[in-house]
């Protein structure tokens, strides 16, 4: 973990120097706790830690990009280290932590938030110094990271939500790590790899895990068990085939009669005769190299045609997918290379046969994929292997995925996946290609002030971003609202609520029903003659914990010699109000909007026994502006092009300079912060405005 912050600390432009303010002793000392476990790989210890130091400092950005490394570096519960990241981003400045967008960005990748992992690993890559070779590889491993990033939000666009994928749970799964499934169909009976402690043996490996063991699962109404009595298992796989090594099952035959397994670096078979598992019998040399072999192999159903991985000098590059045809004699033939429409320059493994010879379904980490190992399937097609497909969203995903296998109609089968939400490093999840799903997600939420008090007839707008398509609005009563939607993914919460300003925040419901309890704080409070807005969206079952900060900001201008004091016109009574939004770095005020005509009729008539009080409240959203030299100025452009436009209509509809009074203009800059996400205009489209009340 030390090495990895090294590399890139050390190809960056600027490395973090400053230091938070000077903590209690209590505090200090909590700190070198933290950090010593986080060097000593004690995540689970150092998470609590940082938690706690988060809690004593909420503003310290070190604490909280230290507290993301325990969660980044523990390869598991990955995404909870994101709002620790996002945090430590909002309270630091730009460049204070540079290497905090790295992990910022891998984390969303990790998450499947492929857009912005994208936009952090761009933010990254300004800092990186080129002129060295480590920073020349942290350049392309960035590079490769955006365009990873962009792949996975293609996938996630067109992915199929009739395939479903389901965790096997933790009767079968564990903390250790679980995959290589094999199944025998006919019993429904899966064979398992897992590093968990086994009784027989408590030695470790030198990576300090126990070693691997075959266990075997049965289903029996729908729920999967590990089978314990020796007889039982007996049936499945040969006695003793554990030992206090390495043991793996690799793939059963056709019929089930024939096992291969991997023992001691080699693939061996046994042959189920009279109801009992033979002897183990290593595999033909052709096969079994004297090099390192992968515990990796698949049969097709005729017996006569092996594929298998290998680490082979006359490979492609890393490990290769090999296959063997049986000779005339009962033995392996020459191993023969795959095409490079299967192997890259890069890892391949765990490939499966279809029942029908025609389709080989592998993983990869070479081809166009979105992260890690992604499983990929080739056709057979007038005696050529087509080009790898990847099978997509939700069967890959930001991490590893691997060891495929599935039934010979393409449709029920099983994976090992190392994405997060799982039990394990590695968990076994099921996979369907055509299961329907009906998904129901219920948000319970409470609006309230900052003391906690509930807010009323506030207005909860929530719309899917993926589709724009409005889930419905919503009002509090006694601060709290309810919606059901069946949309998932990122959802856009419109927060409008009385005597606070409009606010937007994210949250992304589950791919998979759930009910959740949300919390909305509002909060203003002056600062430096400044009126800000805080907005903070809590929720315990999303893991979910930001805050979004507005500046409620007025620039107050005066334009020419019809304008008088805002005071004048606000006692009177309002005839009516007009607002128009605007598009991105326009200033064009549209008079030929039917609610524009009818508000300058109003003021006509008013002027036939008095004077026309206008007011003009002008806005621009955050995002920065790049046809005006400031924001500020966009605002007061659009007040200013309205007020001239108000003028000249009014004029040539007859009346006289005399009864018209502007008030100053309210040019104001609002809207949630800018993520340089500037596409995203319904994020911002709401903040770009000028807003017309006659009195």
């Amino acid at each position: 973990m030390k090495n990895i912050i090294t590399v890139i600390c050390s190809s960056l432009l600027i490395i973090s120097t400053c230091a938070a303010q000077k903590p209690s002793k209590a505090e200090k000392k909590l700190y070198k706790t933290a950090q010593k476990q986080l060097a000593n790989e004690d995540y689970k210890e150092a998470q609590a830690s940082y938690l706690e130091l988060s809690k004593l400092n909420a503003t310290n950005e070190i604490y909280q990009f230290e507290g993301g490394l325990s969660y980044y570096f523990a390869d598991f519960e990955r995404a909870k280290g994101i709002p620790l990241f996002e945090s430590a981003l909002q309270n630091s400045k730009e460049d204070t932590i540079p290497e905090l967008y790295y992990y910022l960005g891998r984390s969303y990748h990790l998450n499947g938030e492929y857009d912005k992992a994208k936009e952090a690993f761009n933010n990254f890559k300004p800092f990186i110094e080129t002129s060295s070779k480590s920073g020349q590889e942290l350049m392309k491993k960035a590079d490769y990271f955006v365009k990873v990033n962009e792949r996975g939000s293609e996938f996630l666009a067109i992915q199929n939500e009739n395939t479903t994928t389901t965790n096997l749970g933790d009767k079968i799964n564990s903390s250790y790590g679980e995959y290589a499934p094999v199944l025998k169909k006919d019993d429904n009976v899966l064979l398992f790899t897992s590093r968990r402690q086994s009784a027989s043996s408590k030695k470790l490996d030198k990576d300090l895990l126990p070693y691997e063991n075959v266990y075997i699962a049965k289903k029996v109404d729908d729920s999967w068990s590990i089978l314990t009595d020796e007889n039982e298992i007996e049936k499945y796989i040969p006695k003793n085939l554990n030992s206090k090594k390495h043991e793996a099952g690799v793939i059963y035959s056709s019929d089930g009669k024939t096992l291969y397994t991997y023992k001691n670096d080699l693939i061996w078979k046994s042959i189920l005769e009279d109801g009992a598992w033979s002897k183990l019998v290593e595999l033909d040399k052709n096969i079994n190299t004297s090099k390192y072999n992968i515990p990796s192999v698949s049969i097709t159903k005729d017996g006569n045609t092996l594929y298998f991985v290998s680490n082979r000098k006359n490979g492609i590059g890393g490990k290769d997918i090999y296959k063997s045809a049986k000779t005339s004699e009962g033995n392996w033939g020459d191993a023969e290379l795959m095409s490079e429409s299967i192997n890259t320059q890069l890892d391949e493994d765990s490939p499966f046969i279809s029942e029908d010879g025609n389709t080989l379904y592998f993983s990869s980490k070479g081809h166009e994929g979105i992260g890690g190992y992604d499983i990929y399937r080739s056709r057979l097609v007038d005696g050529k292997w087509s080009a790898a497909e990847n099978m997509g969203i939700p069967v890959n995903s930001s991490s590893d995925d691997i060891y495929f296998i599935i039934d010979n109609i393409e449709n029920n089968g099983f994976f090992a996946s190392a994405r997060d939400g799982g039990i394990g490093g590695m968990d076994i999840y099921q996979v369907c290609m055509s299961c329907p799903k009906t998904i129901t997600n219920t948000i319970n939420g409470l609006l309230v002030n900052t003391d906690d008090t509930p807010i009323n007839d506030g207005e909860i707008i929530i719309k899917n971003v993926s589709s724009d398509s409005p889930i419905g609005t919503f009002k509090t009563k006694n601060g709290k609202f309810s919606m059901t939607t069946d949309k998932t993914g990122e959802q856009e919460l419109m927060v409008e609520s009385p005597n606070y300003e409009k606010q937007i925040v994210y949250l992304n419901l589950p791919k998979t029903s759930s009910e959740t309890d949300v919390k909305i704080i509002l909060n203003q409070f002056d600062k430096d003659s400044n009126t800000y807005q805080v907005l903070n969206l809590t929720s315990e079952k999303l893991n979910l914990n930001k805050s979004d900060t507005i500046k409620v900001e007025k620039v107050i201008a005066s334009i020419d010699d019809n304008t008088t004091n805002n005071s004048n016109a606000n006692s009177k009574t309002t005839l009516g109000t007009y607002k128009e939004l605007y598009s991105y770095n326009s200033n064009e005020f549209n008079t030929a909007n039917k609610s524009f005509t009818t508000i300058i009729d109003k003021a006509i008539s008013k002027s036939s026994d008095g004077t026309i009080y206008i007011n003009i409240e002008s806005s621009a959203s955050r995002v920065p502006t790049s046809a005006f030299s400031s924001n500020k100025k966009l605002a007061l452009s659009r007040g200013e092009k309205a007020q001239a436009d108000i003028l000249k209509a009014l004029k040539a509809k007859g009346i006289s300079s005399d009864k018209i009074i502007f008030g100053k203009i309210d040019a104001i800059v609002s809207g949630p912060q800018y993520n340089g996400d500037y596409k995203n205009t319904r994020k911002y489209g709401d903040y770009q405005y000028v807003k017309v009340t006659v009195k």
